[in-house]
C-alpha cells in the first residue's frame, strides 16, 4: 500500500518548479528549488515531499535540521500550499502518522484567516517567519492592461503620470555585480532609515543570483533623466503564474513619483511573462491599517493605492510531534534568533 507522504522521485525533482503550479494555491516562490539551494547554504537539508490527499497531490519543499539524539525539525516555507483548513488538517494527520522521527514541523499555509475556525490539539500559533506575505496586497494581473490601469486608485494613476512627466527612466536586468551593488545600496539605505535589520549582502546576492539564474527573478530600477544613478530599485521573483515583490529600496532624496511608475512597469513586464498574481508583500492587518505608528503603515498606504484589498493569511504554526524534544528545540530556536537579532550572526530561517 502506497503511503500518503513520500519523497519526490528524481524525475519529479527535475520538474519540481512546474509541479508547484498544481498545488491548490498554485505555485509559491518560496517553495522552489532556488529557495531550497539558498537555504541549504544556511544549514538546512532540503527534501521534496509529495502528499497524497483526498483532494489530490500537494507538493511541499521541506527544510530539515537534525538534532542528534532528539530527532528532526522541519520547516515548510509558505506551505503546504493549500487553501482549505480541512486539507491542512489531513496533511497534519499524515505527518503524525508517518513522521515518527520528527520533533516538530513549522508550517505557513496560505489559508485565509477568516477560514480557520478550529485548530488541532497538536498545532500552535508561533511567530511569523515570512511575515511579509502574511498580511499582503495581491494584484490581479490576469486582465488586460487597460482594465488593470482602471483598477488603480486615482493617487496611483496620478503618480505614474507624474513620473512620466519627470521623464524618469525604468530599466530591468538580470544578475550582475553592478545590479547587485546598486540594489544592495538602495535596500540598505532604506532599511537604515526605517530602523530595520537586514541580512548580510552575501545572503541577498546569493538569493538574487539563484532566482535570476533559474529564470525566476529580475532587477528593476528607476533613474533620473540623466541616467547617472538609480533613485530606486526592486527585485521581483516569480514561479508559475505567481510573482513576489521581494526586495526594494530608494534614495532619501528620491523624486516623489518613482514608486508607482517603478511598480507599474514591473507589472507590465510580469503580465508579458504570463504572471497572473503579483504579491506586493507586507502590510499591517486590516484592523491596523489606520494606525500611523505601525511599522508598515506608510507601505500599506502605497500598496493599497493599486486598488486591491489587504489579504490576511494565518501565518506560521508549529505542529508538535514530540513535546519533550520540542521544548529543547524551542530553547535552541529562541536563543539562536535572539543572538542573530543582536549580532551579525546568520538567522536560523
Amino acid at each position: 500500500m502506497n503511503k500518503p507522504l513520500r519523497l519526490a522521485t528524481a524525475t519529479e525533482i527535475k520538474q519540481w518548479d512546474d509541479l508547484l503550479s498544481h498545488n491548490p494555491y498554485g505555485a509559491e516562490p518560496y517553495q522552489t528549488t532556488s529557495f531550497a539551494t539558498i537555504k541549504q547554504k544556511q544549514g538546512w537539508k532540503p527534501e521534496y515531499w509529495v502528499y497524497s490527499t483526498k483532494s489530490g497531490a500537494v507538493y511541499a519543499l521541506a527544510l530539515i535540521r537534525t538534532l542528534p539524539g532528539l530527532g528532526r525539525v522541519v520547516y515548510i516555507p509558505r506551505g503546504p500550499s493549500v487553501i482549505d483548513p480541512k486539507q491542512w488538517s489531513e496533511i497534519s494527520s499524515i505527518n503524525r502518522q508517518q513522521l515518527k522521527d520528527v520533533i516538530a514541523i513549522k508550517m505557513e499555509p496560505p489559508i485565509l484567516t477568516s477560514k480557520l475556525k478550529v485548530l488541532r490539539d497538536d498545532i500552535k500559533k508561533v511567530g511569523d517567519i515570512q511575515g511579509s506575505v502574511v498580511n499582503t496586497v495581491i494584484i490581479d494581473l490576469d486582465q488586460d492592461e487597460e482594465k488593470l490601469w482602471d483598477s488603480f486608485k486615482q493617487r496611483a494613476r496620478r503618480s505614474i503620470r507624474g513620473g512620466r512627466r519627470e521623464q524618469l527612466k525604468i530599466s530591468e536586468g538580470a544578475f550582475s555585480p553592478k545590479n547587485v551593488d546598486l540594489l544592495w545600496n538602495l535596500y540598505r539605505e532604506t532599511a537604515a532609515r526605517a530602523g530595520l535589520k537586514v541580512r548580510s549582502k552575501a545572503y541577498y546576492e546569493n538569493f538574487w543570483r539563484e532566482y535570476t539564474n533559474h529564470g525566476q527573478g529580475r532587477f528593476f530600477f528607476a533613474w533620473t533623466p540623466d541616467g547617472e544613478r538609480p533613485i530606486a530599485g526592486l527585485f521581483v521573483c516569480y514561479v508559475g503564474d505567481t510573482a513576489l515583490y521581494k526586495d526594494g529600496g530608494s534614495r532619501r532624496d528620491a523624486k516623489a513619483h518613482f514608486s508607482h511608475l517603478l511598480q507599474w512597469e514591473t507589472m507590465r513586464y510580469l503580465q508579458q511573462k504570463g504572471i497572473h498574481r503579483y504579491d506586493l508583500g507586507g502590510t499591517p492587518p486590516a484592523h491596523q491599517i489606520a494606525n500611523p505608528s505601525h511599522r508598515l503603515a506608510s507601505l500599506a498606504t502605497f500598496k493599497l493605492s493599486f486598488g486591491a484589498p489587504i489579504i490576511e493569511h494565518v501565518g506560521a504554526y508549529d505542529q508538535i510531534l514530540k513535546p519533550r524534544a520540542y521544548r529543547v528545540w524551542l530553547s535552541i530556536e529562541r536563543l539562536w534568533r535572539a543572538i542573530a537579532s543582536r549580532t551579525n550572526y546568520r538567522d536560523l530561517y
